[in-house]
């Protein structure tokens, strides 16, 4: 089989040796891109221990936890009504006929709200803008109009059911999650202890009881040292002010990251152990993939020229 395949690149029509290269260019890129996208996945995620969402450090982190929705309105998946945290949905058209058959997207869409993980230690927000999200529900089914009239139950599931396809991901609330991404603590502060102060001594400036209390030669006018005196007692008070209130909670954060971080965020409903061997074997499986088309478009290279 080998000298058979051997003699064909040697004795191949022009045209169909040239296919047959750019099929293989087109599978050893893929096999290195798939190669290096999934063992930086997979390293990222066995180099990141599961941290606990009260205690985590800032900066790329990885928890694991019970997605659920915030506060206000339910996230609702658009095409089959279900309730979820998360959604991406597409809708296809099959058009042409034959060989020309093919479908095309003519409608699709992802969510961007955010939704909450609790780990038992704390809550924390997630935004999913520009997620990876690994293994959520899916759902495929076929009718004949545009305008959804039936759901993934109804006997159009399955292939050539109908002229559309619709396909819907939903990762549903409540359930145990695998998120990994840039973690950040915010808090509300209000104004700063400069702020409060600069804000109260022009308040106090202008005002008729600050004067007649401070003015200690009663002319009417504060002099520096009166103004020494007004400006430790505004001191006092802001320190005073600030003591009594109420500190604000703090809000965790997890998203992609920015420039200059882990530009990403991993979402799965997978646990880390089944994360990881699903990542090695799509790691291993595309540098198969690589080596065996590069090995074959060497040799078929060599064996033409």
């Amino acid at each position: 089989m080998v000298s058979e395949l051997q003699q064909w690149f040697v004795l191949a029509d022009s045209a169909d040796f040239g296919f047959v290269v750019a099929g293989l260019s087109v599978l050893t890129a893929a096999g290195l891109y798939g190669f290096l996208r999934y063992s930086r996945l997979l390293r990222l995620i066995a180099d990141t221990p599961t941290a606990r969402i009260r205690s985590a450090p800032q900066g790329f982190v990885q928890f694991e936890g019970t997605a659920d929705w915030l506060p206000g309105p339910e996230i609702v998946a658009p095409l089959t009504g279900l309730p979820c945290v998360w959604y991406r949905y597409r809708i296809e058209e099959r058009r042409g006929g034959g060989r020309n058959r093919r479908r095309v997207v003519i409608d699709q869409g992802r969510s961007d709200d955010l939704f909450r993980l609790d780990d038992g230690t704390g809550a924390c927000v997630v935004d999913p803008d520009g997620a990876i999200v690994i293994r959520p529900e899916r759902d495929i089914w076929h009718g004949a109009s545009r305008t959804l009239n039936m759901g993934p139950g109804s006997a159009s599931r399955g292939f050539g059911g109908g002229r559309y396809r619709y396909v819907e991901e939903r990762v549903p609330a409540r359930r145990e999650v695998l998120v990994a991404g840039e973690f950040s603590t915010r808090r509300h502060e209000g104004l700063s202890r400069s702020e409060r102060l600069r804000e109260l001594l022009g308040r106090w400036k202008n005002d008729p009881d600050i004067i007649r209390q401070y003015d200690s030669d009663r002319d009417g006018r504060l002099s520096i040292q009166d103004w020494q005196r007004v400006r430790a007692a505004a001191a006092v008070a802001v320190d005073r002010e600030m003591a009594a209130e109420e500190r604000p909670d703090a809000v965790h954060v997890i998203r992609r990251g920015e420039r200059g971080t882990q530009r990403l965020l991993v979402i799965s409903t997978l646990s880390e152990s089944q994360l990881l061997f699903r990542q090695r074997l799509r790691a291993y499986g595309s540098g198969l993939v690589f080596i065996v088309a590069a090995s074959l478009f060497l040799w078929a290279v060599t064996a033409r020229f």
